[in-house]
């Protein structure tokens, strides 16, 4: 049986009952994608369930013609490919590694063989597909209520590693929060004028966290 950490400690799988936990650790296969690589893509079949191990993944949507905008940035923990397998539709959304990333697949065509066999885990998948609803409803409700200094705040928060440390451009700020580089600049220049970042070669550090949580619930 293959060895799922840290999948059996964080995220979705972590919550689950021990024996789709087993039966999940004996029948995926663990892949790697490097940077920049595409996991699967928008109008694709959906063919499997996958868990993030290590590194992180880039969540884009094609809401314009040949543009896709990016939605989200996941880490650890994180596991995707649900909705349009269990619903049996096309994949939504694109994902490709940012950062080199260790995934654990679980094919498709086994979870439907599984649920069938044992619907008593029906509840766990739709826990899984609630998780991901949950984030994209997250996600439009800030875009829609929260100002842009308050989004890169918040985006700022969610990027940070454990040592307050932010690997990302302006560029890529602006991806994610939806907005311009220049929106981006004028917000990251007042946050450390506030005294709750300092910028670095290629990263941005938390100084002060309670700053820029209450900048993440500002109204201008």
């Amino acid at each position: 049986m293959i060895d799922l950490a840290p999948l059996d400690r964080v995220g979705w799988l972590a919550d689950q009952p021990a024996p789709l936990r087993t039966w999940m650790a004996k029948t995926g296969r663990w892949r790697s994608l490097e940077p920049g690589q595409l996991l699967y893509e928008a109008g694709d079949e959906a063919t499997g369930v996958y868990g993030l191990a290590e590194g992180s993944l880039e969540i884009t949507f094609p809401l314009v013609g040949d543009e896709p905008v990016s939605i989200h940035r996941a880490e650890p923990g994180f596991w995707v490919g649900d909705l349009a397998l269990l619903a049996k539709s096309e994949r939504l959304i694109s994902v490709r590694a940012r950062r080199r990333a260790r995934i654990f697949a679980v094919p498709g065509s086994a979870i439907r063989a599984h649920l069938s066999a044992h619907p008593e885990h029906w509840p766990c998948f739709y826990a899984l597909t609630n998780r991901n609803m949950t984030i994209a409803l997250t996600l439009l409700g800030e875009a829609l209520a929260l100002s842009p200094a308050a989004r890169v705040a918040r985006r700022l928060q969610q990027l940070a590693d454990a040592e307050g440390k932010v690997k990302a451009t302006q560029e890529e700020l602006a991806g994610l929060v939806g907005v311009t580089r220049a929106t981006v600049r004028r917000a990251l220049d007042r946050l450390i004028a506030e005294g709750a970042l300092e910028p670095g070669y290629g990263t941005l550090h938390i100084k002060d966290r309670a700053a820029l949580e209450r900048r993440s619930r500002s109204e201008s």
